[in-house]
């Protein structure tokens, strides 16, 4: 059988379409942005040498005025990530200074800064800003040839990322008191964490509703994230997951946590053939807009 660009796509160690990477990379820096973007009113309290800490690492403190450069840095190594402006090194300045203050400070989200820095650290390694970048801009303006195919490996690598941050987080849940029985769940959705469609739900839900749903959401985390691997699954496992988190933000103030898991979902899992045909959507729509801007011919009389 031949050897297909779609087919090398399901490998891990060929070459795939650069251009899912891409989109995720846009949309994590940008989610990444405006994280470090709400925090900066708070730097002072959260990251400098007068802050309330709690960190098991020796690093050096920032005075508050100081503080807030750092933050405000991470939001624009953030940004560069998303905009695709020198990729690689904004990056690794990302995880840089993201690294600084997850060090400085473990109560805040420190989910969504190990998150974040496993995946920083595999955007440096790939090649995500090959194209729907800035730096794919700058190298098409030099008369570089368009990059079509990519390394595979930092992408699997971020989707067995994400597929284990699922896993541990189930295994937690399975053996967490108050979890299997549903009791976690209808606590949170009454408790300061819960919006306002949460505190409705929590008013009408039966207790055993809830148990139901806390022993899916823990299947789910379980068995889920492998079944993303495998073809006739995926699709399923897609649409289950993206109504659960969407579930989560409608319910929950969780910040941009579950949205990040939504964009991996979205972008890095979808079969090679479902991309292609999207892209080739956009392409032919793109093609009748521009079509239909065109000035009309004018063909000369006789």
């Amino acid at each position: 059988m031949s050897d297909t660009p779609s087919d090398r796509d399901e490998t891990w160690t060929g070459d795939t379409d650069p251009r899912p990477l891409a989109l995720y990379r846009a949309g994590f820096g940008a989610l990444l942005c405006a994280e470090a973007l709400g925090r900066v009113p708070y730097a002072p309290e959260l990251y400098s040498s007068e802050g309330f800490h709690r960190s098991r690492f020796h690093v050096p403190l920032p005075s508050p005025g100081v503080s807030y450069v750092v933050v405000l840095a991470a939001a624009l190594a953030s940004a560069a990530v998303s905009l695709g402006w020198r990729t690689r090194a904004a990056a690794l300045t990302a995880m840089a200074l993201w690294g600084w203050l997850f060090a400085i400070d473990q109560i805040n989200e420190k989910a969504l800064h190990s998150l974040a820095l496993v995946v920083l650290a595999l955007l440096a390694l790939s090649d995500a800003g090959a194209v729907g970048s800035l730096d794919a801009l700058r190298a098409r303006r030099a008369g570089a040839a368009p990059i079509t195919r990519v390394w595979i490996t930092p992408k699997r690598l971020l989707q067995l990322h994400f597929a284990q941050v699922y896993f541990f987080a189930g295994l937690g849940k399975l053996f967490a008191a108050g979890w299997v029985t549903g009791q976690v769940l209808s606590l949170s959705a009454s408790s300061r964490w819960a919006t306002g469609a949460g505190l409705w739900v929590a008013g009408w839900m039966p207790e055993t509703a809830w148990r139901a749903l806390a022993l899916l959401t823990i299947l789910y985390e379980i068995v889920g994230p492998w079944l993303l691997f495998v073809p006739w699954a995926r699709p399923w496992v897609l649409a289950l997951g993206l109504s659960f988190h969407l579930g989560i933000q409608v319910t929950l103030g969780v910040g941009w946590l579950g949205v990040h898991f939504m964009l991996a979902l979205a972008t890095l899992y979808p079969a090679p053939t479902t991309w292609r045909r999207v892209f080739e959507a956009a392409t032919a729509l793109r093609g009748r807009a521009v079509a239909s801007d065109a000035p009309p011919v004018q063909t000369p009389r006789a």
